[in-house]
């Protein structure tokens, strides 16, 4: 019996194996028509029982999962889990007999849609199948009150987990593309030698009863149909035994079927069927484009038939007759003209003797130049050396401590002191330079105390201002000795 059993198995895989490479295999150079479908997963619901030595009187309980793919549109394959509890009794036996058992498979199906050979629906609404397969079941079953083996009647415990062979038929009922219920019946047998205790019980010395105990399993099927997206973003198909297997081939035909009749009339001879011209009408010898359509080369509004001028060059205005306006070539006297008037227009900007000159400034009660004033009078020298013609005042100021009168004598001999240096260090003519002094009559900084903003020479260009003589009263400030320079007369 082990022996059968190895055979049986190694035969089933072997079969399906074999099955699934050629249903996979593609035939070179052959196109075919069976699209890519969903699978389904299921979660059936059942009342199963036990046919066997004590009678099945009260209904179990099951419940189980399977996934299925097809192979083609008749053939399929199906994976199960399930789970099942199970009750016997024998009320005229007494003592009364009875049994619970415990179930748990796991099987491999072959499954055969019977009715997918039809071809005058795009899916089957209603599907006949016949399934048949091997797996492997787990059982625990109790009976009380049975006959043993040594002729007495007592509790009896039997549990294993052995190969099976199953069985079954069923009706599936399509609601919608991605979803059915089906209504199946299975029956399951134990292979091997305790295929007579799934009720824990056998029938020693009873002549009644088989020598096997079947479990049987009619339960409703919940079934769903998964699958994604083909590579042109449409949805896969359903699963291939609700689908007519010649389906997409009658597309194909259909698609064929509605494609138009060839006609090679051609009205206006431009060499365009009149089934794809657009202007059937265009006079003879126009040059037309793929659609029939009179072209205009140059995209002036000028069809090349009438346009005199068929490549006109771009950006010009055309005549009636498609030829560009083009102005005539430009002249060198047009150039010179065009060029004399353009500088003619040209306004230059008016001289002026405004310059930007800097000032210096003075430590407190003192007029002679600090270190860091020179860079500034050198400024002023420079701008003096290059314009010949220029004058500049020097403005002597101070701050608003003291008296006016020595505030006057200090501002004359900062503005002094300034244009000695301007002369002797920098080489600047005396009669170029004109000394004007204010005391501490206009400040910059409005205020009493020290401000060095205030003690400053300014340096403007001269606009017909005299020099200004030395104001009256004692000496003010300090300074350090001063070597003039003779050759500036002094």
């Amino acid at each position: 019996m082990t022996m059968m059993v190895r055979k049986l198995l190694f035969a089933f895989a072997f079969i399906a194996s074999a099955v699934a490479v050629f249903a996979q295999a593609e035939g070179t150079g052959y196109r075919s028509f069976t699209p890519k479908d969903s699978w389904e997963v299921g979660v059936d619901l059942g009342l199963p029982f036990i046919a066997g030595d004590i009678d099945s009187k009260i209904p179990g309980f099951g419940a189980g999962l399977h996934v299925r793919k097809a192979l083609d549109h008749v053939f399929s394959v199906r994976v199960n889990g399930q789970y099942g509890q199970a009750k016997n009794e024998n009320a005229d036996s007494n003592p009364l007999r009875s049994s619970e058992t415990t179930w748990i498979s796991g099987s491999g199906q072959v499954v055969i849609a019977l009715n997918n050979i039809r071809f005058d629906k795009p899916n089957r609404k209603v599907l006949f199948n016949l399934f048949g397969g091997l797996g492997v079941a787990n059982y625990d079953a109790t009976a009380k009150n049975v006959l043993r083996s040594d002729a007495t009647v007592g509790e009896r415990t039997e549990s294993g987990t052995n190969a099976m062979a199953e069985i079954g038929a069923g009706l599936a009922f399509r609601i919608s593309p991605r979803f059915n219920l089906g209504l199946e019946y299975t029956v399951s047998q134990l292979l091997g030698g305790k295929s007579d205790l799934l009720d824990a019980d056998n029938n020693i010395g009873v002549a009644s009863t088989t020598f096997r105990d079947y479990y049987h399993y009619p339960h409703l099927s919940l079934n769903f149909n998964l699958g994604g997206k083909n590579a042109d973003g449409s949805m896969r198909s359903e699963p291939l035994y609700w689908a007519n297997p010649l389906a997409k081939a009658g597309e194909a035909i259909t698609a064929l079927e509605a494609r138009p009749i060839y006609d090679p009339t051609d009205n206006d001879g431009d060499g365009i069927i009149n089934d794809i011209d657009d202007e059937d009408d265009t006079p003879a010898g126009a040059r037309v484009d793929s659609k029939g359509r009179a072209l205009d080369s140059d995209m002036d509004k000028v069809l090349d038939y009438k346009d005199k001028e068929p490549f006109s060059p771009p950006g010009y205005k055309v005549d009636a007759n498609g030829v560009a306006m083009v102005p005539k070539p430009i002249t060198e006297e047009d150039v010179n003209r065009i060029v004399d008037a353009k500088i003619a227009a040209i306004k230059f900007p008016t001289p002026t003797n405004e310059w930007f000159l800097p000032m210096i400034q003075f430590n407190d009660n003192r007029f002679d130049i600090r270190a860091g004033e020179l860079e500034k009078l050198y400024q002023v020298a420079s701008v003096l050396k290059s314009q010949p013609g220029l004058k500049v005042v020097a403005v002597g100021h101070t701050d608003a401590r003291g008296s006016e009168g020595y505030n006057n004598v200090l501002s004359y001999n900062r503005a002094n002191a300034a244009i000695n240096a301007l002369v002797s260090q920098f080489g600047v003519s005396r009669d170029r330079l004109i000394l004007n002094w204010t005391g501490e009559g206009t400040q910059l900084e409005q205020t009493k105390g020290s401000s060095v903003v205030n003690r400053r020479v300014e340096f403007r260009v001269a606009k017909g201002e005299t020099e200004m003589a030395r104001p009256d009263g004692p000496d003010a400030g300090k300074g350090g000795n001063f070597k003039g320079n003779t050759g500036a007369g002094y």
